[in-house]
């Protein structure tokens, strides 16, 4: 019977163990959802906001073009009136246009016809044919009778003219490895 106890108490004692795991577990979940709950309502509190104040700033700057195109309308109604009632004589608006118009009238088509040349077929002019063009070159431009740049002997021959050319004075001639005295020399001299 001690071993039926034994047994019953440590069944007894894990199933209240794990229920107290399980109550304990639940209040600590719930705690840490409502902190996420509400950080999420925060949020979109925020967000709303933001999109009321955007709204609000797009419905003002609404109403100010608004205003603006009206104070224009205004403003372009004033100075025609005011030209129309200062401007009198020979510079008033109404003179002005009676005078361009009865000029645009006087003009017949003949006249017209004069001074808009025409392009007719005869005048226009004969399209050019395109130049061939050549593609751009890799390479230096030569005659044929000069050696290419890929030659071996190509640029020698001006070094040497340049060598020939030179005059060497005297007191250098001796320091000049080509001029340099020969055993001859240097025994004659000793």
């Amino acid at each position: 019977m001690e071993e039926n106890s034994v047994w019953i108490i440590g069944i007894v004692t894990l199933a209240a163990g794990t229920l107290i795991g399980y109550l304990m577990g639940r209040s600590g979940d719930n705690s840490g959802q409502q902190k996420l709950v509400d950080q999420l309502n925060e949020a979109q509190q925020e967000l709303n906001e933001y999109k009321g104040q955007v709204n609000g700033h797009f419905e003002k700057t609404a109403e100010l073009v608004n205003n603006l195109t009206e104070s224009y309308r205004e403003v372009h109604q004033h100075l025609a009136q005011g030209s129309e009632s200062l401007c009198k004589g020979e510079h008033s608006p109404a003179q002005l246009n009676s005078d361009t118009q009865s000029k645009l009238t006087e003009l017949t088509d003949n006249e017209q016809d004069e001074q808009i040349p025409t392009v007719t077929e005869e005048m226009a002019p004969e399209p050019e044919e395109p130049e061939a063009v050549e593609p751009p070159r890799d390479y230096a431009p030569k005659s044929p009778d000069e050696e290419g740049t890929l030659s071996e002997k190509f640029g020698l021959k001006k070094e040497q003219e340049a060598d020939e050319g030179e005059d060497i004075p005297p007191i250098l001639k001796d320091h000049v490895p080509d001029n340099s005295p020969k055993d001859s020399d240097t025994k004659a001299s000793v």
